[in-house]
């Protein structure tokens, strides 16, 4: 609202505004016709052409005022409809994030078990050469033996 009163609210082509004029007392008033001769003041004809002039400007006022109603009424629409579509799109982000971290848990779990298995099968293969040097160690005191034992009678 400006200071003078004035409403201005933007159409929709792009940069036009509208001017509403301001509601003004003669809105409130009420006349009452009491008796007929009530109607004299209407058969001036300056007072007649501005009475006509002005509810012109009420009529018209009214009418732009439903324009700019249905306009953001229009919008208010479109902007829920956007909302819902976003409230659709995080749950379905929510959905799949849910997804995805089931997958990564299965993952990781999967990851463990595997470095587990690995572990078990290096500590094996380290066992199994511990085993080997120490029969090859053995095998070589043996045959040392042998051969200092077929030497003598």
């Amino acid at each position: 609202m400006l200071a003078n009163g004035h409403f201005y609210y933007r159409s929709s082509n792009i940069g036009d505004l509208k001017r509403v004029p301001p509601l003004t007392g003669n809105l409130g008033k009420v006349h009452q016709l009491l008796h007929p001769g009530s109607f004299r003041s209407l058969e001036n004809p300056s007072t007649a052409l501005y009475h006509s002039w002005r509810l012109e400007q009420l009529v018209m006022g009214h009418l732009e005022m439903e324009t700019m109603i249905e306009q953001l009424s229009a919008q208010f629409g479109e902007a829920m409809e956007f909302i819902g579509l976003l409230c659709t799109a995080s749950t379905t982000t929510r959905t799949i994030m849910s997804d995805m971290d089931q997958v990564l848990d299965t993952t990781r779990a999967q990851v463990m078990s595997l470095r587990r298995a690995q572990q078990e099968a290096q500590a094996r293969e380290r066992a199994r050469d511990q085993t080997i040097e120490t029969m090859a160690t053995t095998i070589q005191e043996l045959q040392r033996r042998l051969d200092d034992n077929q030497g003598k009678p």
